[in-house]
């Protein structure tokens, strides 16, 4: 069993709080705060993809389930820039800096994450700047989905059906998109938006 204390929190979201693993810096906790369908969901959506051998180039690698002092947790892999301080939210690093450069940054990287997520046909119910890490590592960095994948739809021709995959790929990516146009910081410099496609 493995001991968590608050020294160890990261962050606490809807369904689940987050740990830091005593034991691997490199891994987080997830523990459920109430029985979730959402979880379930998601671990299912997860499973699938691992058996696809799908590159996790874009979302956070998962390892299983362990237990722990405050219940069962999911072990994901914890995203970290290159000084190994946690990487921040994309919606934080929107509100916190006021650095058009450093913002430019990091939208030059949602072209790679459209592509990686319609290659590998990901689906991400809750695609937004919350779920979505903004990690920095020189000229390896990279915008990563930490959270809402999955969706509610139980009919397995949902999986195999490109056409379905890719109708609901397009709408979550639109959404994402257009909350991403309606920042302050990127409707004052318009030249942003170009990188919003």
């Amino acid at each position: 069993m493995i001991f968590l204390d608050e020294s160890l929190y990261i962050n606490k979201g809807t369904n689940r709080v987050c740990y830091v693993h005593p034991n691997d810096k490199t891994k987080c906790l997830k523990i459920d705060l109430k029985d979730s369908k959402e979880t379930k969901r998601e671990l299912k959506y997860y499973k699938q993809l691992i058996k696809k051998n799908i590159p996790f180039d874009s979302l956070s690698k998962y390892y299983g389930e362990v237990q722990t002092n405050l219940g069962k947790a999911e072990v994901f892999e914890l995203i970290r820039d290159n000084d190994e301080t946690i990487s921040m939210e994309v919606d934080k690093y929107l509100k916190n800096s006021n650095n058009i450069e450093e913002i430019e940054n990091l939208l030059k990287l949602v072209p790679s994450l459209k592509k990686y997520i319609f290659k590998n046909k990901i689906f991400v119910k809750d695609l937004n700047t919350v779920n979505i890490m903004y990690q920095q590592n020189g000229e390896k960095s990279r915008l990563v989905i930490i959270d809402g994948l999955s969706h509610s739809n139980y009919n397995p021709f949902f999986y195999i059906c490109d056409y379905f995959i890719n109708k609901k790929i397009n709408k979550s990516w639109n959404g994402f998109i257009n909350s991403l146009k309606k920042r302050e910081i990127i409707k004052e410099n318009s030249f942003l938006s170009n990188y919003l496609i």
